[in-house]
């Protein structure tokens, strides 16, 4: 039985299970050690200096299931908000600019989240060069808005849909027909393909493609050019940048749905089946670098001293993403992994990505880093 204002939790380390108590009483903020192992708030201790640990905060999963906010989400925000400690929300939803996803997130939390907290997968594309940027790059994507819009906020000049660039080409795509034209490519006897093509210096995968034979077919054609379609090369020419390796995700549906790492992965298996040589991917999102460099650069502008914080906790529910980013991403990094979304299961912990930490939910997460972060006065 539980004792007055405290719940029991078990957490799983990556050496052993450990056993808690933390203390539920509201409006005190404090824990320390008690006999036996386990932790509770207390008057006579304090919180050290919040900058020395940053979090990491998922959102699908840790704060929010589809639109419904989860146990501990808003209390676990308004706390990094109230206590200056530095975070950012780490997302490899894609779909959305950073200011309308932060616009979304705050109308949930009820609490104003500035886009510069908010990382999405496509954030670090920010950093590429002028030189890419400056190219002609395809993109696809489903996207809430015009997926264009998010390659032009952050610097580049020109932009097509693969759609658009495919309209333009319909002997790409022989059997489809598109809008404008009374025949596919197939069918019509007159259609006249070009000595002389624009030359694509970038690909972008965004998010889910909508239309996969067709992209499929002409992000390959792109590929094995040299930026020209019809033109063949013995080594990869055109960057090609994914933004988001999720291979399914979840919906209302029962089972999961194909994401845009299943679209990749088709992708590389033509390339190989063509070609003989394996495509050459530049990825971003979780768990790959680029979202962790980006994350360390949010965290320090932060903190008063501009420096990163010596420890950052990432909090997440999806092993394959937040939990082997987070353990891949460097020393400073301790992942935390929930059981309020993808790992909701009867395991200790997962695996084949194991946590450095396993709790219940956002809540709890926050507990113990409050608690690890607490000392005696």
């Amino acid at each position: 039985m539980n004792s007055p204002g405290f719940i029991n939790v078990s957490f799983q380390l990556r050496r052993g299970t450990r056993s808690a108590r933390f203390c539920a009483e509201p409006g005190v903020e404090s824990l320390t050690s008690v006999p036996g192992g386990g932790l509770r708030r207390s008057t006579g201790a304090k919180v050290v200096d919040m900058e020395d640990f940053g979090v990491v905060f998922d959102i699908d999963g840790v704060l929010l299931h589809g639109k419904q906010l989860l146990k501990g989400g808003r209390e676990a925000v308004e706390y990094c908000e109230e206590y200056g400690v530095p975070h950012v929300f780490l997302t490899n939803n894609a779909m959305d600019l950073e200011s309308v996803r932060a616009d979304y997130l705050s109308s949930v939390l009820g609490a104003e989240i500035h886009a510069n907290r908010m990382i999405c997968a496509h954030t670090p594309l920010t950093d590429l060069p002028d030189e890419v940027k400056q190219g002609l790059v395809l993109v696809t994507g489903f996207s809430t808005g015009d997926v264009r819009d998010i390659l032009f906020f952050k610097g580049f000049q020109n932009v097509q849909t693969v759609h658009e660039y495919a309209e333009k080409r319909p002997y790409l795509v022989p059997n489809k027909l598109y809008p404008g034209r009374k025949l596919t490519a197939y069918e019509d006897p007159d259609l006249v393909i070009p000595e002389e093509e624009e030359t694509v210096s970038a690909v972008v995968v965004i998010e889910n493609s909508t239309d996969w034979h067709q992209d499929l077919q002409v992000i390959l054609d792109v590929l094995r050019s040299d930026g020209r379609v019809g033109s063949s090369m013995d080594k990869q020419m055109v960057d090609v940048y994914c933004c988001n390796y999720d291979f399914v995700f979840a919906t209302g549906f029962q089972n999961p749905r194909l994401g845009p790492g299943a679209f990749m992965r088709c992708l590389e298996m033509l390339f190989r089946e063509t070609t003989g040589r394996e495509l050459e991917v530049k990825s971003f999102g979780k768990p790959f670098p680029p979202a962790y460099r980006t994350t360390e650069r949010r965290l320090a502008a932060q903190s008063k001293s501009g420096t990163v914080p010596e420890t950052i906790y990432a909090i997440g529910d999806n092993p394959r993403s937040d939990i082997a980013g987070a353990n891949r991403a460097g020393k400073r990094y301790k992942s935390i992994l929930v059981r309020t979304g993808v790992f909701n299961g009867n395991l200790d912990n997962d695996p084949e990505d194991p946590a450095d930490y396993v709790v219940q939910d956002v809540e709890e997460a926050m507990d113990l880093i409050r608690a690890i972060h607490t000392v005696k006065n």
